[in-house]
């Protein structure tokens, strides 16, 4: 890179899925991509395309009482700040914008849908949603390691 140059978040593989009609920002535009995106996250918490290339990683803080992690970009940025709500039965997951723990800053909510799944399935809610129909669906695949995202309470992709 250039000095002087700022980093750039590389764009990740495409395949061959139609485009997403209506596509939701849930972090900042620079992070949509305009069609389904495969992506695979390894044991160390790295997040890379279909191709090897970085996407995201995971990074945590030790000892802490939330289990507080940071979700960063390719470049180091820490884009999201994940925090266990504590005295919860579901395991609920709060996300801030960056570093933040404030109420206007939270992104979104995750809990997971029951206490004993053989399979992981996790109801995600929009910052402003106080509904009882989440935003996205998340499903684990045929294993750990793959999983579908579906749009509301519907079979989108």
């Amino acid at each position: 890179m250039a000095t002087g140059q700022a980093p750039f978040n590389p764009v990740p593989a495409m395949r061959t899925y139609p485009p997403v009609e209506h596509p939701v920002v849930v972090i900042g535009p620079q992070y949509l991509a305009q069609y389904p995106v495969e992506l695979a996250v390894n044991s160390d918490f790295k997040v890379s395309d279909i191709n090897g290339t970085l996407i995201f990683h995971v990074k945590s803080k030790l000892l802490t009482l939330h289990g507080r992690r940071f979700l960063k970009d390719a470049a180091g940025n820490t884009l999201v700040n994940l925090r266990k709500k504590i005295r919860t039965m579901h395991r609920w997951w709060e996300a801030f914008r960056g570093e933040s723990e404030e109420e206007n800053d939270l992104l979104f909510t995750a809990k997971k849908l029951k206490l004993f799944q053989s399979k992981t399935e996790l109801h995600v809610f929009l910052g402003n949603n106080k509904g009882e129909v989440p935003d996205f669906k998340v499903k684990e695949g045929y294993s750990e390691s793959s999983c579908s995202i579906l749009l509301g309470d519907s079979n989108t992709m």
